[in-house]
């Protein structure tokens, strides 16, 4: 049968190309024989494929997938809500990539996401990020729940390059599930980007106006703030837990995924628990 250039590549219904095969057979991954962790990330967030990159212990790979968020000009809360919505819009195809890399656990590496909603929106994320990946999932949310039970801490503080918009649900989520959030101290960044940028002077000091307000524990949410490594010298400036959420989210997939390692460099919740 001759095909026309309009045939080709030839699709089935659902525009897969014909004779589409998906081998599911697990090998061991040479590089990766402990296991392949899947990073879902928006295209503008640089920082946290290289942070999770450098948390990698031996013998685990990442496979990231950057799905389309626009590099939107953030001025309100509307602009935020257009970025969600790309985000929503985009995940499943990004899961359906990952999919194709046999991923032993999946990262939703954005923290933002996982708290639309609140309680009830973030499970409902969390559930069907789990069908549609087809394994275990970690997400900023629970990550962060979990790290905060482990150490026992139950007053939190936020800092944030958000709008209240995404504040709200973030803290409408830590107190759902019995937590007190004492101050949210937030950015508000211009753009994804912009975020991406925020020199370590500034951090610093909404860590410390977040620390006025008396917290058991210090969370930076927004994974592209490059905050990985800036947390373990606030932590024993402060003598308290602060954490970048990317270092949480990475801990959470790890431990879930039964690994104990721990190593220095990103603060005491790798390296001690």
């Amino acid at each position: 049968m001759n095909e026309t250039a309009a045939d080709w590549p030839p699709t089935t219904a659902d525009g897969t190309i014909s004779g589409t095969t998906h081998d599911r057979i697990r090998y061991r991954n040479a590089m990766g024989p402990r296991g392949v962790i899947g990073i879902m990330t928006p295209g503008p967030n640089v920082v946290v494929e290289n942070e999770m990159m450098d948390m990698r212990p031996d013998g685990v790979i990442n496979a990231v997938d950057r799905y389309y968020v626009p590099n939107q000009s953030i001025a309100a809360d509307k602009d935020w809500s257009i970025i969600m919505r790309h985000v929503a819009a985009n995940l499943d195809d990004s899961v359906r990539r990952l999919n194709e890399a046999l991923i032993d656990h999946l990262v939703l590496g954005m923290s933002s996401q996982s708290f639309m909603g609140g309680v009830e929106g973030s499970f409902a994320l969390l559930e069907h990020l789990r069908e549609a990946a087809g394994v275990d999932v970690s997400q900023g949310a629970q990550a962060a729940e979990a790290a905060l039970n482990e150490v026992d801490a139950r007053r939190v503080a936020l800092v944030t390059p958000y709008y209240p918009v995404i504040e709200k649900n973030a803290v409408n989520y830590f107190e759902g599930r019995g937590f007190e959030v004492v101050h949210v101290e937030g950015l508000r960044c211009r753009s994804i980007i912009e975020v991406a940028s925020q020199p370590e002077e500034r951090l610093r000091e909404a860590v410390h106006v977040a620390d006025s307000y008396r917290p058991d524990a210090i969370i930076q949410l927004g994974t592209n703030l490059r905050f990985g490594r800036l947390a373990p010298a606030l932590e024993e400036e402060l003598g308290k837990p602060v954490w970048a959420v990317g270092t949480v989210i990475y801990w959470h997939a790890l431990r879930a995924m039964g690994i104990d390692d721990q190593f220095d460099g990103f603060g005491s919740l790798i390296a001690k628990h």
